[in-house]
């Protein structure tokens, strides 16, 4: 597609460049009263194929660039899904979005300079001035002096471009991010009345957007004006200069004609040139970030081989932690030498102050995040011995902030599944949850979507996504704080589900809530690591394991 853009484009410059000589054999044959028909035809042909394949170019490039942009934002998006928890969060929602859309849209602009408008600029620049010279070689010369007035100006504009370009893009993930952040706590924001506050902040880096955009759109609107100068001096220094010589009739009027058109044409494709070399160094700027975005380490690729065979031998447990550590990354450590164990069947609940490490001992198993030092052990197997997806597979995950997808309730309930849940089971699972009357008083059951103002309470939430834990066919269930947003008469529902269902699978729950911790077969508590003044090398007793 870009070789026939760029094909299109060439043809294009070539009608543009013969239109002079058409021009002066028009010129010829009305001077030496000879006919002219054929000579306005060929010059309106040559006009007409002129415009066909510029406007030919512009669409084929146009599509070009849009299939070049879509392949990328794949690209993108794939590499994003496949990021670690802790590499995303590091990176900021709001960037990355800023990515996907902005940058993307500068490296179709970069690709479409490099690939198609520089080499056509510098083939037409070439052969224009090629063809000045074979008619006025001392009129050429006097051209390339005036627009050498405008280069020097022109080369400090091009080079500030990309310092610009970049400042821009970061400042537009600044806000992209900013804003997501703050859209995000819109209701804490107002229940505190901060809209002042927030306003202002989002104001002054907007403010630093707007500084960022108008130096761009500064330096860009300097290179036309300055290839428009260097056409100017060139057009009165060749018009005086050439004036002179048709005056000594050593200047023919005709060669003089084709010239002058000539000299007009030469400042399309030096515009393009130059603003091709700017788009060139703002792309280069997005495309070094977008080059990074793709340089971030992914989770682990599946190996050829999954495991084969019973994940659980006999008498394992479904976790083990023997002296694991963990510190996130530039703070103190989470968690030293944690020991416990997890049966493969039966309630646990998972207990301790706030900040104790619960989530974290959640992510661990999930592999959101990797041990730092000791062993961990899922259902009879190291943990890196698994591959990723069959190890997640195994695992049935509701975090405590009860994620819910922006789409209908069925999608929800389907997440992960490689094919279509009967209906049926959908409103099993919601009946065992108590969410099932809810849902059928919604305009359209569960194909009601979710999000944008038609979102469902906390309690209803965290029912909806137990209910997706329910429809898998997981052996290790992670419950991070299940009940919190539920009343008593909820909560009493949920516990007996879960108490059922840790008759054959290993239930983890992570609780504050006394009423929950009674109904657990085995309780982990985890109290926070505080640094001191005790020996390293001697474990911290942080880990207990209550039966």
């Amino acid at each position: 597609m870009l070789f026939l853009a760029a094909a299109s484009a060439w043809f294009s410059t070539g009608a543009g460049l013969a239109l002079p000589w058409a021009i002066t054999g028009t010129i010829v044959a009305l001077t030496r009263h000879g006919p002219v028909a054929g000579p306005v035809l060929w010059l309106s042909a040559l006009a007409l194929a002129a415009a066909g394949c510029q406007a030919g170019s512009g669409w084929l490039l146009a599509r070009a660039g849009e299939d070049l942009v879509l392949r990328l934002r794949r690209r993108i998006i794939d590499h994003v899904m496949r990021l670690p928890v802790a590499a995303l969060e590091a990176q900021g929602a709001g960037d990355i979005s800023a990515r996907i859309t902005s940058d993307c849209s500068l490296v179709r602009a970069w690709a479409e300079a490099a690939l198609v408008h520089l080499p056509v600029a510098a083939l037409g620049t070439a052969v224009t001035l090629t063809a000045m010279a074979c008619l006025d070689p001392a009129l050429t010369v006097l051209t390339l002096g005036a627009f050498a007035t405008a280069g020097v100006p022109l080369a400090g504009v091009i080079a500030r471009t990309r310092r610009a370009a970049d400042a821009q893009q970061s400042a537009l993930a600044d806000l992209g991010q900013r804003l997501f952040a703050t859209l995000a706590a819109f209701t804490a924001i107002k229940a505190y009345r901060h809209e002042p506050m927030a306003v202002a902040r989002l104001g002054h880096t907007a403010a630093r957007l707007s500084t960022a955009t108008t130096t761009t759109a500064r330096l860009q609107s300097l290179m036309g004006p300055l290839v428009t100068l260097g056409q100017q001096v060139a057009v009165v220094a060749v018009t005086v200069f050439a004036a002179q010589r048709i005056t000594a009739n050593e200047l023919p009027s005709a060669t003089f004609s084709a010239f002058f058109f000539l000299l007009l044409y030469l400042t399309s494709p030096i515009t393009v040139a130059v603003l091709g070399v700017g788009q060139l160094r703002a792309g280069r700027a997005a495309r070094a970030r977008l080059t990074f975005l793709l340089g971030l380490l992914t989770e682990p690729a599946e190996p050829p081989h999954s495991l084969v065979g019973p994940v659980i031998a006999t008498g394992q447990e479904a976790v083990s932690f023997q002296n694991v550590s963990f510190t996130y990354p530039g703070a103190t450590p989470t968690f030293q030498d944690l020991s416990f164990t997890i049966p493969t069947t039966g309630l646990t609940a998972l207990t301790g102050p706030s900040g104790a490490g619960k989530s974290t001992v959640f992510a661990l198993i999930s592999r959101f995040a990797e041990v730092d030092e000791g062993c961990l052990r899922i259902l009879g197997q190291d943990i890196d011995a698994w591959p990723l997806q069959d190890l997640r597979r195994h695992i049935a995950y509701v975090d405590q902030h009860a994620s819910v997808l922006e789409g209908t309730i069925r999608e929800n309930l389907q997440m992960g599944r490689d094919h279509p849940i009967p209906e049926q089971h959908l409103w099993e699972a919601l009946e065992t949850v108590g969410l099932h009357e809810a849902v059928r008083r919604l305009p359209r059951t569960l194909d009601t979507r979710l999000g944008r103002g038609r979102d469902l309470s906390g309690g209803q939430r965290q029912r909806l996504v137990l209910a997706r834990a329910l429809l898998s066919d997981a052996l290790l269930f992670l419950l991070d704080e299940p009940t919190s947003q539920l009343d008593d008469a909820a909560e009493q529902r949920v516990m007996s589900t879960l108490n059922h269902l840790a008759e054959t699978r290993a239930v983890v729950m992570a609780t504050h809530r006394l009423s929950s911790v009674r109904h657990a077969h085995h309780t982990v508590f985890i109290t926070p690591h505080t640094p001191d003044d005790t020996n390293p090398s001697a474990p911290l007793p942080i880990g207990e394991d209550v039966r």
